[in-house]
């Protein structure tokens, strides 16, 4: 299934209106749903895949009432939460994007609150396999940040602009997710092996906290090890990696390598700051550029080596700027974003360059 076939599925699923249609709680939207099928008619199998996936737990009780059905569905919805970073206060629709995640856990939920598990369990099993083929795609909205639960009950906190792709219910022998961006998972304790894909090692867990920053186009990706033991790898060229190691990954060359060293800056973002020693400009750019939505254009390459010792604590970004400026012949010119006619907003930019002036007189 193609992106946009699962975005058409995945808000089929997360539209109340469809689903208390789909669950026989609402027969007078049928009119309504049919003329959707005839102006979408290119949808029809996403629509049609959606209507399956609801009608799989048809065996609930017959006798819960629609508000039952919706108080269920807030419940799961208040196991997900979003925070945004201190100086973007933008409203994102970021529900929109992380819609389809919500239905599998609330009509689990359902099913489980109504029913015994020896009275659900050729029906669960028939649902998983089905359920299993569907992925479901998270992304963290820019400048914020998003904790989510899956549906082992691991969970999974989402750096600004990270993604996350997993089954709506995991297999019998693996749990499997893909990733990238930066993500740290809280895994359940389990027997089966938790899989995480992303740009650099594969890593395997059976429950532990770690942390991953594996944004696209970065140079190194690194694991951080807060409590446990992972493996990063396949077969003879495991590395393993106890609590309180670093693990970083050469994206150019595949060198894998580990070292002892203090976690915390490397997990300090969950608590809004952003450690940074003895990190050049361009790592600290990119991080800006992720927290603050902004696009930062370096005019002069050679800067980007420059090395700095840094704490960002949701300072607002012209001050962070000019401390930049401060400590480096560095200057910037900051142009804020500006609402444009349409109601949205223009993303703000940041232009540096060198001071040629402090350069000559040192």
């Amino acid at each position: 299934m193609n992106r946009r076939n699962q975005n058409i599925y995945e808000k089929l699923l997360a539209d109340n209106r469809f689903l208390l249609w789909a669950l026989g709680k609402s027969d007078e939207d049928s009119k309504y749903w049919e003329l959707w099928k005839n102006k979408n008619p290119e949808s029809l199998e996403q629509f049609n895949d959606a209507y399956q996936t609801v009608q799989l737990f048809r065996f609930k009780s017959p006798d819960i009432s629609s508000e039952e059905v919706m108080e269920n569905w807030k419940k799961s919805k208040s196991k997900m939460k979003v925070r945004y970073l201190p100086g973007f206060k933008e409203t994102i629709r970021w529900y929109q994007r992380i819609a389809g995640v919500l239905i599998i856990p609330i009509l689990l939920f359902s099913i489980w609150f109504f029913h015994s598990h020896y009275q659900l369990k050729n029906e669960f099993d028939t649902i998983g396999e089905y359920i299993q083929k569907k992925s479901i795609r998270v992304v963290a909205p820019i400048g914020g940040q998003l904790l989510l639960e899956l549906p082992d009950g691991s969970q999974a906190w989402l750096n600004s602009g990270s993604e996350l792709k997993y089954p709506a219910s995991f297999a019998e022998s693996t749990r499997e997710v893909e990733m990238t961006g930066e993500i740290y998972f809280k895994v359940a304790e389990s027997d089966q092996v938790f899989l995480v894909k992303n740009p650099g090692p594969t890593i395997a867990v059976h429950g532990t906290e770690f942390n991953v920053h594996a944004y696209r186009n970065e140079e190194v990706i690194t694991i951080a090890l807060a409590e446990g033991s992972i493996s990063l790898g396949e077969n003879e060229k495991q590395l393993m990696m106890n609590e309180g190691e670093v693990a970083f990954f050469d994206v150019a060359t595949g060198h894998l390598k580990k070292d002892k060293s203090d976690v915390y800056p490397y997990i300090s973002w969950r608590d809004g700051k952003y450690i940074f020693r003895d990190a050049s400009l361009a790592k600290i750019l990119k991080t800006l550029e992720r927290i603050y939505n902004v696009k930062i254009q370096l005019e002069d390459a050679s800067m980007n080596q420059l090395r700095y010792d840094a704490t960002i604590n949701g300072e607002p970004l012209d001050e962070i700027l000019e401390l930049l400026s401060f400590s480096a012949p560095l200057k910037y010119e900051y142009k804020k974003r500006q609402l444009k006619g349409d109601g949205s907003y223009s993303q703000a930019e940041v232009r540096l360059w060198k001071d040629m002036d402090r350069v000559t007189n040192h």
